[in-house]
């Protein structure tokens, strides 16, 4: 048994969960993170920080030779695909891939790149501190996660991009692992006009149907247009199993849809994929 997946958030999710191959390495400068290039270069530092840390601290003590032969096992090409399987449903899965065969992440060299995304982003989003905790219980699940350096105060990067309100006012995501009480009921809030150019992550839109194709819930689609002809207003709400999660608005339906995809994929992913029980009948 393998420790649950962490949850990603926002940015981060849609940029672990899209392949490389579809984004082709471009810059987001409006995210910490920039893409998941970045990330993996993160993810693999750390990974190999946390497991020669782990066996450091192991006693009787290992020598320095005997602690790269046993990191190097750990962190082997085999390893990697393995990780990569146990958490088939809720990682392998996931991965947008534009067409290719699910099976190219059997590939060591692709189960590396999208383990090492994954550890970076965790790392970005919750902390080096809860990246640990997660990795220790893979290396070593019966033992305890090595304490670090305490960095709750400065737990996180700033995931504000620039020009938005302050990370005072934007709520931090829920900590793996931690109780928490039910969600609050989705009220849509139309976004005002200033917002209607401000950007989606790019395969929103596909990540949000593939996901949703692959719990068999069902997505509809509420379009509607107002303002003058020559320059309309267009509004999308996203339903969910015949419940709204998601609105957007545009200068044109597929940037309100877009939106609207977004919002909901955000709204989803904060109730963990669930949907709420039927009322009783009498």
């Amino acid at each position: 048994m393998v420790p649950p997946l962490p949850p990603l958030h926002g940015d981060l999710m849609l940029d672990v969960f899209t392949h490389r191959a579809l984004t082709g390495g471009v810059l987001n400068d409006h995210t910490p993170h920039g893409n998941s290039d970045r990330l993996a270069q993160l993810g693999k530092s750390v990974l190999n920080t946390i497991v020669t840390y782990i066996l450091f601290a192991e006693r009787p003590m290992l020598s320095g030779e005997e602690l790269q032969t046993k990191q190097e096992q750990i962190l082997s090409d085999e390893a990697m695909v393995a990780w990569l399987a146990a958490y088939d449903t809720d990682l392998k899965k996931r991965v947008r891939l534009g067409g290719a065969n699910l099976g190219i992440l059997n590939d060591p060299e692709e189960a590396r790149f999208l383990f090492n995304s994954y550890v970076g982003a965790v790392c970005v989003q919750d902390g080096l501190q809860a990246t640990t905790d997660w990795v220790s219980k893979l290396v070593k699940p019966e033992g305890q996660p090595p304490g670090l350096v305490d960095d709750s105060r400065d737990r996180t990067l700033s995931t504000v991009p620039p020009g938005s309100p302050t990370s005072a006012s934007v709520s931090a995501p829920p900590q793996a692992g931690t109780s928490q009480a039910a969600p609050p009921p989705y009220y849509p809030t139309p976004p005002q006009a200033s917002t209607i150019h401000s950007g989606v992550p790019q395969g929103a839109l596909a990540l949000f149907n593939q996901t949703c194709h692959q719990r068999g819930f069902s997505v509809e689609w509420v379009a509607s247009a107002n303002g003058p002809q020559h320059d309309p207003r267009w509004e999308v709400k996203c339903k969910v199993s015949d419940v709204e999660r998601g609105f957007g608005i545009g200068r044109n339906q597929k940037l309100a849809k877009e939106m609207a995809a977004y919002e909901a994929f955000q709204y989803m992913q904060s109730i963990g994929w669930t949907l709420p029980e039927p009322e009783p009948t009498a």
